[in-house]
């Protein structure tokens, strides 16, 4: 969860390093209230047992609101309570059947594929400056580079694009 709060900070503020504060509110009410893929579910409706009413729906009425009765809305909100485990134990199943389908086909189109001479990778930033500024928001990886050496498997020399070779393997 918190890759996904960093990933959707990262899409929001763009270089302005100190704006994340002002973002993050919006950041995980988007979160909550989208419904995810594994489950089909969103994380409010299997903690509430209800589908949230978003800000401008109540500005800009919605078939959804203008239908608004108080009484029928609470029946029906224990009528979902009621049946609020089952919808969970539904969503767990949904999620475990995706999960195992994205491995599956994951696992059917990968074919391993040994790095060459003269290839061209890209390289972890931690490796150039681990102490590097701009914390968890910054870039993960920089290049490309070109491979021109091979020490053992797994190990390589490169360069850059303009020849100029790089001091750590």
């Amino acid at each position: 969860m918190n890759r996904a709060i960093l990933e959707g900070l990262r899409r929001r503020i763009m270089g302005a390093h100190g704006a994340w504060v002002e973002e993050l509110p919006s950041v995980l009410w988007a979160m909550r209230t989208t419904p995810k893929t594994d489950s089909g579910e969103s994380p409010f409706s299997l903690a509430f047992g209800t589908e949230v009413v978003l800000p401008p729906e109540v500005v800009f009425p919605t078939l959804r609101t203008l239908g608004y009765k108080q009484v029928d809305s609470e029946e029906g909100l224990r009528a979902h309570l009621d049946l609020l485990e089952e919808r969970r134990a539904r969503a767990h199943l949904r999620a475990l059947a995706y999960k195992k389908a994205v491995v599956r086909m994951y696992n059917r189109r990968v074919r391993p594929r040994p790095i060459k001479i003269k290839d061209l990778i890209l390289r972890k930033a931690e490796v150039t400056n681990p102490t590097r500024a701009g914390g968890k928001l910054a870039p993960n990886s920089e290049g490309p580079y070109r491979v021109y050496d091979m020490v053992r498997e797994g190990t390589y020399r490169l360069e850059t694009m303009e020849g100029n070779h790089l001091p750590r393997t």
